[in-house]
């Protein structure tokens, strides 16, 4: 339970960190997993690579191995990214029940209402990120769920979240209000939806270095941004959005996938294609 002054400095501050939240077993078993995973793409990567020897890489693969495949090819780190969030691993973390019972407690809820669990990923930034998926300051705006009700969590993964590597950095008690958006077309900026910086003045900034094991719950009005990730290591981030169902414009987001018929067929065919 959220004692009275974790639900007052939400209010204040718009976020909270929750200390030892994850236990040894989980973040172990996620470890694993993620090891597992590169293994498996450092030896794709030789098909590519011949002079490659994935062996060197024993013991290194987190971040020595991480950062070779992104050297190589971006698509390995993409494909990386695009699995994990399936794992077992990973959904046992992004399922246990004290995130939704803590969130509802923010939200009035009773402890065990359902929440809507949403873009639920582990976020990767290799050192100096190549690929610029960075943005600048923002406040969390879903087009595809107009107006829902959600609170945002992070968390560091495999390493504690210093400056170093990028730690997420806040606007306190900047979820108050919305914020003016930028017109200025910023070089580089993928994400349209950036807070003018006169906004960004008016409020004291804090960078949330967490260790392994915290969780950071934020409101999805807080202007944030991530750090640049200076360092050697690879940043693995626990990102997630649980939105709230008893909010009366909540639709749940539908999947799109682009010619689907068309290649569900062309799949079709090619499977079963009969010799002639």
């Amino acid at each position: 339970m959220l004692t009275e002054e974790q639900k007052e400095s939400f209010a204040n501050n718009g976020y909270i960190v929750l200390d030892k939240f994850f236990s040894e077993t989980d973040l172990i078993e996620f470890r694993n997993m993620l090891i597992h995973i590169i293994k498996k793409y450092l030896i794709k990567a030789k098909e590519k690579v011949p002079d490659l020897i994935p062996e060197n890489f024993e013991g290194k693969e987190l971040d020595e191995g991480m950062n070779k495949l992104e050297e190589i090819d971006h698509k390995y780190i993409a494909d990386i990214y695009d699995t994990i969030f399936q794992t077992s691993q990973f959904l046992r973390i992004t399922s246990k029940k004290e995130i939704s019972e803590n969130i509802n407690q923010i939200m009035g809820r009773e402890l065990n209402d359902p929440l809507y669990v949403d873009q639920s990923r582990c976020r990767i930034d290799t050192p100096f990120d190549p690929h610029m998926k960075k943005c600048g300051w923002h406040q969390e705006v879903f087009y595809y769920v107009p107006e829902s009700e959600f609170v945002q969590i992070w968390a560091p993964l495999i390493h504690d979240a210093t400056i170093e590597n990028g730690a997420v950095e806040v606007c306190l008690g900047s979820h108050k209000e919305i914020a003016k958006q930028s017109n200025e077309k910023r070089e580089n900026e993928k994400y349209p939806f950036i807070v003018d910086e006169s906004e960004i003045l008016k409020y004291s900034k804090q960078v949330m270095e967490l260790k392994l094991g915290q969780l950071l719950i934020f409101s999805s009005n807080l202007i944030h941004r991530s750090g640049n990730n200076t360092s050697k290591q690879v940043r693995y981030s626990l990102v997630g959005i649980n939105h709230n169902l008893d909010n009366k414009y909540f639709v749940p987001p539908k999947l799109v996938v682009e010619k689907k018929e068309e290649k569900m067929k062309e799949y079709y065919s090619k499977v079963f294609k009969k010799d002639k």
